[in-house]
């Protein structure tokens, strides 16, 4: 996945995410970065590959997060990092 890949999703769903946070703008470069990291190291430590697909289930656990309910119970070992990565960045922070 490429960055340029990465951060057309991110603009595309992170705007819907993020939607009561006071600058999206710098919110969405906080996630693509912090995509981009996680993607390169996930794929340097383990060989796994970061999907379009994974991305897109870990912004959807941050949209639980921000709505107070709770994250999927389906969600891989590496969306459920990407996930907390999101929250901490996010919410915690902030």
């Amino acid at each position: 996945m490429t960055g340029d890949g990465l951060r057309l999703l991110m603009e595309s769903l992170g705007m819907q995410v993020l939607e009561h946070q006071h600058d999206p703008r710098a919110s969405v470069a906080i996630l693509i970065s912090e995509t981009l990291r996680f993607r390169d190291k996930l794929k340097q430590e383990t060989g796994t590959v970061l999907t379009v697909a994974d991305t897109r289930r870990a912004l959807e656990a941050l949209e639980c997060h921000l709505k107070n309910e709770p994250l999927p119970d389906d969600l891989s070992e590496e969306q459920r990092a990407l996930a907390q990565i999101y929250i901490d960045r996010l919410t915690l922070f902030s």
